[in-house]
């Protein structure tokens, strides 16, 4: 399985979180690098994994062990170096899924990721517009090099009208799929003629007019989209007891 990586502007990643929420927050402790594979341990929620994997991100299959909580906890204390993130499913059209992590530990970053089957041709995917640099080649930006490393310096990623709207539609497009089960339909068609009139009829992309109160699905997603333009830092999504391994891990972090 082969697989192909990117980065995303922060105010666009802050926009699916609000839309589609948090899927699992995981830690992940890493052992010193060797050039044929990647050992690390993974601290997921209900489950806890050593891993063995290729040397490359998203170069092949990986080899998981279920290991208890005492242990994972123990390793994780011994490794060389640590990531935490937030893990968000994106429906991408056409059907495809993508994987957006919020880095939070060892520092904030934003990177989606698109895997695709053997035989599947990953090189004539084309990104959306909402998409930012690609990274796939860059070993930098690999979990293991970001646990080990640190994050790379911050690279500025464009932001407009366009990208937003893209991002939007693909968002509501990609809701209703999922609850009819299959792929665009013309109720999507319908949702984004719909929100596009909303924001002809205000003057403007930037001047957003009110939804109708029946719509409060529609109403965050204007809301989002207002603070991207306005380039809101994002805000942290609110944690639970019974799943917050990032935040213990961000206080034991030495």
């Amino acid at each position: 399985m082969s697989q192909r990586r990117f980065l995303i502007a922060s105010a666009l990643a802050h926009l699916i979180r609000k839309e589609q929420g948090v899927a699992g927050r995981i830690v992940e402790g890493y052992f010193p690098a060797r050039p044929d594979r990647e050992h690390f341990v993974s601290i997921e929620p209900g489950h806890c994994y050593l891993v063995l994997a290729p040397a490359k991100e998203g170069a092949g299959e990986e080899e998981r062990t279920e290991v208890p909580r005492s242990q994972a906890e123990a390793l994780l204390a011994v490794c060389a170096g640590k990531v935490g993130f937030e893990a968000t499913i994106v429906r991408l059209r056409g059907g495809k899924e993508a994987l957006l992590q919020r880095f939070i530990a060892p520092g904030s970053l934003d990177r989606i990721s698109v895997e695709f089957e053997e035989g599947e041709d990953a090189a004539g995917f084309v990104p959306p517009a909402w998409f930012g640099p690609e990274v796939t080649q860059n070993t930098d930006y690999d979990r293991g090099s970001l646990a080990r490393v640190g994050i790379p310096a911050p690279e500025e990623i464009p932001l407009s009208n366009a990208m937003l709207d893209q991002l939007l539609d693909t968002l509501e497009e990609g809701t209703i799929a999922a609850q009819l089960g299959r792929g665009a339909s013309p109720q999507a068609t319908e949702a984004r003629s719909d929100r596009r009139t909303e924001v002809a009829s205000s003057g403007g992309p930037d001047e957003l007019s009110a939804p109708p109160p029946e719509s409060p699905r529609r109403d965050n997603l204007m809301m989002g989209r207002a603070e991207a333009l306005e380039g809101q830092a994002p805000h942290l999504v609110p944690d639970t007891e019974e799943n917050s391994v990032v935040r213990s891990f961000r206080w034991r972090k030495s």
